[in-house]
């Protein structure tokens, strides 16, 4: 199947094309941010841009296991950059490569480029990435597909009804890759499966050094069953600490929320659950407040 557009998104990267700042395109694994970058760079050649000025690199595939950090990676683009004119650097899932952020801050200083990167974790724009390159990145949030996309990804025979979409839509989800599987709910349900699988392991579990996945799961259960209810760490802690959860149960004296908090934080730099604050409320209020947590799709 084609590539279909996400103008939401490709405007703001036309907004920043050739620019000094880093574009860095953020959401949660399968959203579709590596498509983004194909569209992107479409549009590049179609401007004129050759295939020397272009430089795309996905970390995820098996050609680039040998660039596991910084200096390797700079090593490679630098074989390939051409001897004069703008090259444009599109790097996919970066946080594959150890302190990349490095290696991007040379580019900038060494080279004339234009960089856009994507990334599945909020780690990208952790504290050490901000001080490095402070003021010369723009992040531009990436979600699963909205119900006006959603209608522009999927075709429907014109006796389906506005409000039946809308029910499809509550139904499958907003992830692309839906559209190759033809509202199959078997298919759909496992690829989603293995979506969430991935996530988890990869961009929680790995990313945090975590082996608890028992409770991570549990976490995970009880605010996917609570969407929209006002929660707190402490109260979920509690609640699994009754209920005799695996590493809770010894920490009934402990803080347990303050595990289930760092669990909660990871989740949300996965972008698995966003998190929604109260805005009526000030200063030290805000640190008795609870919040609401959505998961992304």
């Amino acid at each position: 199947m084609g590539m279909i557009d996400r103008p939401k998104y490709m405007d703001t990267l036309r907004e920043f094309k050739d620019t000094s700042f880093i574009k860095i395109v953020t959401g949660i694994r399968r959203c579709g941010k590596s498509t983004l970058l194909k569209l992107f760079t479409r549009e590049l050649r179609q401007l004129g841009a050759d295939g020397e000025h272009i430089l795309e690199m996905n970390f995820e595939s098996m050609r680039y296991k040998d660039i596991l950090d910084y200096p390797a990676f700079y090593d490679h683009v630098k074989t390939r950059m051409p001897k004069e004119g703008k090259t444009y650097l599109l790097f996919d899932e970066i946080q594959m490569v150890r302190n990349w952020q490095r290696a991007i801050d040379s580019f900038l200083v060494d080279f004339d480029v234009d960089i856009y990167v994507t990334g599945s974790n909020a780690y990208l724009l952790s504290s050490e990435f901000a001080t490095l390159l402070s003021g010369r990145c723009v992040e531009i949030r990436m979600l699963p597909l909205s119900f006006r996309e959603f209608l522009d990804f999927h075709a429907f025979e014109p006796s389906v009804s506005l409000e039946e979409k809308f029910q499809t839509y509550l139904k499958f989800g907003g992830m692309p890759a839906v559209r190759e599987l033809g509202f199959n709910e078997q298919r759909v349900n496992d690829m989603l499966e293995g979506v969430y699988s991935t996530v988890i392991l990869k961009d929680v579990m790995e990313r945090n050094k975590l082996t608890d996945q028992a409770l991570l799961r549990k976490i995970v259960m009880f605010l996917a069953d609570n969407i929209g209810n006002v929660t707190s760490p402490n109260g979920i802690g509690k609640v699994l600490a009754d209920e005799g959860a695996a590493g809770l149960e010894e920490r009934r004296k402990a803080p347990a929320s303050r595990t289930v908090g760092s669990y909660i934080e990871m989740l949300r730099n996965a972008f698995v659950f966003y998190e929604a604050g109260r805005y009526d409320v000030k200063g030290k209020q805000l640190l008795k407040t609870m919040n609401k947590y959505y998961i992304v799709d």
